[in-house]
């Protein structure tokens, strides 16, 4: 029992931590954060910081581990909300861009320290990128294999969905406003649901 609550009360601290950075990472960026900066937000001593990570970078990949699990709860969440299998693609997509567009520290890499976040983010390797994968394949070879869906290759298909994601936070739209939920739900409709669902045979 004290072992797993002192296990409880190290995943606290560092959750605590984790959170601390981020608040750092919005107010003044990625470069500028020190390790003191973070400890003083988190109200912890710098040697409780260096417990649980040996360097910033250690603190923002933890803090990207962090954040795949809660994009995967959140696009799991989308899907778990609709029956037919367009319609679970089509939630998980607009969740994922959603979750990218609105993220504050994401926004706040790409906008002024893009050398330091995005390939952290958009390599193929990325904690993001590998959730994201997995849970599209695993949607769309579910709607293929009941046909719903066109007889695609998942794994392939799952990469074009979670490129596109990508694309719409790395670059600023240029007709598809993914910030308007309307505008976004409709192009998430007819083209990327649209374009996997089987047609209808008449």
């Amino acid at each position: 029992m004290a072992q797993a609550n002192a296990a409880g009360q190290r995943r606290d601290r560092r959750e605590d931590l984790l959170t601390a950075a981020a608040r750092r990472f919005v107010a003044v960026g990625l470069r500028k954060t020190t390790m003191e900066d973070i400890a003083r937000e988190a109200g912890a001593g710098k040697a409780t910081l260096y417990r649980h990570f040996r360097n910033k970078d250690a603190v923002i990949d933890a803090l990207l581990d962090r954040e795949a699990e809660r994009f995967g709860r959140e696009l799991e969440a989308a899907a778990a909300a609709h029956t037919d299998a367009p319609s679970r693609i089509e939630a998980a997509f607009l969740a994922g861009v959603r979750f990218f567009v609105e993220h504050p520290v994401l926004t706040k890499g790409r906008d002024e320290e893009p050398g330091l976040l995005l390939p952290r983010i958009t390599a193929n390797g990325s904690p993001l990128v590998q959730r994201g994968f997995a849970l599209f394949t695993d949607l769309i070879e579910t709607g293929v294999a009941s046909g719903e869906l066109r007889p695609v290759e998942p794994p392939a298909a799952a990469e074009v969905v979670v490129r596109l994601i990508l694309s719409y936070f790395s670059f600023p739209p240029m007709h598809v406003r993914v910030d308007d939920p309307d505008e976004a739900q409709r192009f998430a409709h007819g083209l990327v649901a649209g374009a996997l669902r089987r047609p209808q045979v008449v």
